[in-house]
């Protein structure tokens, strides 16, 4: 009796401790099959969120662009999309394409267009250090590379022929023909591509001259692409429509460029300037307008703050000079930044701020 006693003082303990364990290990068991769920749920929360950012991002890269647009067309003298409604494309023109094309890699465009830009200008100069005459291949290459870029980026995207320190786009027009040849034969009637046959005239070269050059150089990119918008620059530096309104080619989706610098155009001459040319039935595209930000003044920053609500209030398109780090005033990038993509708004520079907040705000 005495051994039974001692057998059942230990084995009731025993059997308590079992059974403690027993419920903790099922409750253990249970709580963690719990905490998994929550987990799961939680899991499953965060990705439905990520992917509704993503879809987010992506509506959004689609918006404005070659996509939502598709083909663009004149009428009057707006800018109209593939349902006939008024369009307004805002973005960024490359700098000298053989100087910077770094920022023409298809992530840098990318960028631009989560950025809101609609259109990247693609500045290939002609006679100048490195340009098209000395280096028709390397140019050509480039182009295209940044064309294509630019394209899968949903940009529209302008071909510029940048006529400047050659003054007069005649002087070259036998290179200019077969360029243009090539590169619409090559596009054809590319709903995305922009034709800028002329960029600033300057000098001596009238009007006329210009018209003449314009009258040779459309029928050629006519042949490949009929419905592509053509940009014809002007006289003085593309500040002048006087007779532009007097005259104007008389062929379909065609306008006409004006360039507007703070500090070097009057703001009031250029507003009461492309006033009159819509005014005349002139459709007008701002393919280049600046600031420089380093030699800036209160002034020049109201005045290019004016300008830009006159075009807005007119649903006119623009393009800024330009997407690059060069170290001067104009650029969009920081001089001592070399990401080529994705920046953060403290790599841009005063005015790469100013507009990226003019594009978001729009």
């Amino acid at each position: 009796m005495k051994k039974t006693r001692v057998c059942n003082k230990f084995m009731y303990p025993l059997l308590i401790f079992l059974v403690v364990m027993v419920v903790t290990s099922v409750s253990l068991v249970f709580l963690a099959k719990n905490k998994n769920d929550v987990l799961l749920a939680q899991n499953l929360e965060l990705e439905n969120q990520n992917q509704s950012l993503k879809d987010e991002i992506m509506d959004k890269s689609l918006l404005g662009g070659i996509e939502e647009y598709g083909r663009l067309s004149v009428r009057g003298t707006q800018l109209v999309d593939q349902n006939g409604n008024p369009v307004v494309l805002r973005g960024l023109s490359s700098h000298g394409l053989t100087w910077y094309p770094e920022y023409t890699n298809y992530r840098a465009l990318k960028t631009l267009k989560e950025y809101g830009v609609n259109v990247f200008r693609i500045a290939m100069y002609v006679g100048q250090n490195d340009g098209y005459l000395e280096e028709p291949k390397l140019n050509k290459k480039l182009l295209y590379s940044a064309i294509e870029n630019s394209l899968e980026a949903d940009l529209y995207t302008i071909v510029d022929w940048h006529v400047l320190r050659d003054k007069d786009p005649n002087k070259n027009i036998d290179e200019a023909i077969d360029f243009f040849e090539e590169v619409a034969r090559r596009y054809g009637d590319n709903k995305g591509i922009i034709y800028e046959i002329c960029n600033e005239p300057n000098g001596d070269t009238s009007y006329k001259d210009i018209e003449k050059y314009a009258k040779k150089i459309i029928p050629v990119i006519r042949k490949y692409a009929p419905n592509a918008i053509i940009l014809v620059g002007t006289p003085n530096f593309c500040t002048s429509l006087s007779d532009v309104i007097k005259n104007p080619i008389n062929y379909d989706n065609v306008m006409y460029t004006y360039h507007y610098y703070a500090g070097v155009s009057d703001c009031k001459f250029a507003i009461d300037e492309i006033t009159r040319g819509i005014e005349s039935g002139i459709p007008v595209f701002v393919s280049e307008w600046g600031l420089d930000s380093k030699k800036d003044s209160d002034t020049h920053w109201e005045e290019t703050t004016n300008f830009l609500d006159f075009l807005d209030s007119k649903n006119i398109s623009w393009v800024n000079w330009s997407f690059s780090n060069k170290d001067e005033g104009y650029s969009f990038i920081k001089s001592n930044v070399d990401s080529l993509h994705s920046w953060n708004i403290n790599q841009l520079t005063d005015i790469g701020r100013y507009v990226l907040e003019r594009i978001k705000n729009k």
